[in-house]
């Protein structure tokens, strides 16, 4: 009988597992949760069975479209027979929902952040970890084209300093959190996956604008090794931007996460001290249809998915560390 690399046996038993077609549902249909389902409804090997949202109209109207079913309890939707659910439900419910649907024997792939603390996090990994079930959280700028093409790149050398530069209006839908909980975690979670490091030490400079929450935030990360790690979010500059630069003794990658456009400065050896800046190639694909197909294989093959629970807390940690430092709130001129 033939094995895998890893010296497991494989057969037809494999074969049918990994062919196998997977049920799922989503829970939370708001705009992350709605692509979520697009993407099951268009998935080879995969029926999108139903959706619940809080908003029962809005949950009917995705349903219609999808042709799927629309449940109106959770219980309801845990009873149809699936094998797997994305929860993308706001961050202060994840544990409560993540648990439950544990609890009814789902695997999960919940939307980052993986909770609202420190505690639920480990909550959620202890109850994934009792029900035997796969557990992954939707960092998904590890799927984005770009990024893959520069951890590539890279490769080879070691990191001396990383810029990320993620910008851009406040999503309304945002209720529960800050510039930091919300959006930074993208690039903490990019840093540990890019230098393969964790983190030493975290400062943090942030303010809080328009709301209680911190709007714009400039975080200095100190990885084990010496690399460092340089974060800027805002949610009040007019348009949108997501933007990273690695630095290695050799090169520069600069990389454009919304076009997917990424560019590389290496040196020349010349009297000049000249560059050569080539274009790189990537393929252009949806991100969340990669993490998707990440995360149903990791069900079907009975494998670790690529991000784990413990990956989302930790990234969760260094955010809530960057959150707790002191907070400038801005004088306000009176006109």
């Amino acid at each position: 009988m033939p094995h895998d690399s890893s010296g497991v046996k494989c057969g037809a038993n494999t074969r049918a597992s990994m062919e196998k077609r997977l049920r799922t549902g989503v829970i939370g249909v708001g705009k992350m949760g709605a692509n979520h389902a697009r993407v099951y409804h268009e998935l080879d090997g995969c029926d999108l069975v139903g959706v619940y949202d809080a908003d029962r109209g809005r949950a009917r109207q995705l349903a219609k479209a999808l042709g799927c079913r629309a449940f109106p309890t959770l219980t309801g939707l845990y009873h149809a027979g699936l094998d797997a659910v994305s929860v993308a439900v706001p961050t202060s419910l994840h544990a409560e929902v993540v648990v439950d649907a544990f609890t009814n024997g789902l695997h999960i792939l919940v939307e980052k952040p993986i909770a609202s603390s420190l505690e639920e996090a480990a909550f959620m990994i202890d109850a994934a970890e009792k029900a035997n079930r796969t557990f992954m959280v939707g960092h998904i700028e590890r799927f984005n084209p770009a990024v893959l093409a520069v951890k590539e790149a890279v490769a080879p050398d070691d990191i001396i300093s990383v810029n990320v530069v993620r910008v851009g209006p406040r999503p309304p839908r945002i209720k529960d959190a800050g510039v930091i909980i919300d959006m930074a975690v993208h690039d903490i979670d990019l840093v540990h996956y890019l230098t393969e490091k964790h983190v030493e030490a975290v400062h943090c400079v942030s303010s809080s604008h328009f709301d209680v929450f911190e709007d714009t935030a400039s975080i200095l990360l100190r990885m084990a090794g010496g690399a460092s790690a340089q974060i800027t979010a805002n949610w009040i500059t007019p348009y949108k931007a997501r933007e990273i630069q690695v630095v290695t003794a050799e090169k520069l990658l600069r990389a454009n996460l919304l076009t997917q456009h990424v560019q590389e400065s290496s040196r020349f050896d010349g009297d000049d001290m000249s560059y050569v800046v080539r274009d790189m190639y990537v393929r252009h694909r949806e991100p969340l249809r990669s993490q998707l197909q990440a995360f149903l294989g990791a069900v079907r093959g009975g494998m670790a998915p690529p991000i784990t629970g413990e990956d989302g807390r930790r990234v969760l940690d260094v955010a809530i560390q960057a959150v707790s430092q002191k907070q400038i709130t801005p004088l306000r001129v009176a006109s």
